[in-house]
């Protein structure tokens, strides 16, 4: 992604990010209850890589025995091939990520929903902090994260090769303007996403 993501005035825009396996699906699903427009960054992702056009470019790039499965693109093989690769992972990040943050701007201008929290794992390194009202990230410490990680099924391995193509965790909190500790339950977590919602609406209807 690039700088350069321009809102609707009148929105409050949440980009919500945080480590791996740190608890950001989860937060997103949370805001949406409480009534944000709730969007994610992997899942317009998913989708994009279903389109003839793109799928056809990514197969002429990468070998389609490595990253197909039943004659369709797989995430797990794709992600395994561009984080070994800093080359590949750049050409695919310019292919996709132009058009999915067209994406989530379009969204977001069609909703008439005024507070719209955006799931970005690679916000800050993306340089798009700037683009939001406020960024929120999700902590948890080191050890938990990766426990978490390997109760996905990642191994030990691939986790951590995945931690160091990020910026580390402790620069992520650095760059938040919020930082949302869940270290502990689901239920911790739904209160602390309650709080902040109300103080969003709150700030909403007094910007009116």
């Amino acid at each position: 992604m690039t700088p350069g993501l321009r809102f609707p005035r009148g929105r409050t825009v949440i980009g919500l990010t945080g480590p791996i396996a740190s608890g950001k699906s989860l937060a997103l699903r949370l805001f949406i209850k409480e009534g944000a427009l709730g969007i994610s960054a992997d899942a317009i992702s998913a989708g994009l890589l279903t389109e003839p056009e793109i799928y056809n470019r990514i197969c002429r790039k990468f070998s389609p025995d490595k990253i197909l499965t039943d004659g369709l693109l797989d995430r797990k093989k794709l992600a395994a091939e561009v984080f070994g690769s800093p080359a590949k992972r750049k050409w695919l990040e310019s292919l996709l990520h132009p058009e999915i943050l067209e994406r989530i701007r379009h969204l977001i201008t069609r909703s008439h929903i005024k507070i719209a929290v955006v799931e970005v794992p690679l916000l800050f390194e993306a340089g798009l902090a700037e683009c939001f009202t406020y960024t929120v990230c999700l902590a948890a410490p080191a050890g938990t994260l990766e426990r978490r990680a390997l109760k996905r099924g990642w191994s030990r391995g691939q986790y951590r090769e995945r931690v160091k193509a990020q910026l580390p965790a402790e620069e992520k909190y650095a760059r938040a303007d919020v930082v949302l500790d869940n270290s502990g339950t689901p239920r911790a977590l739904r209160e602390k996403i309650r709080f902040i919602s109300r103080f969003l609406k709150e700030t909403a209807k007094e910007e009116k």
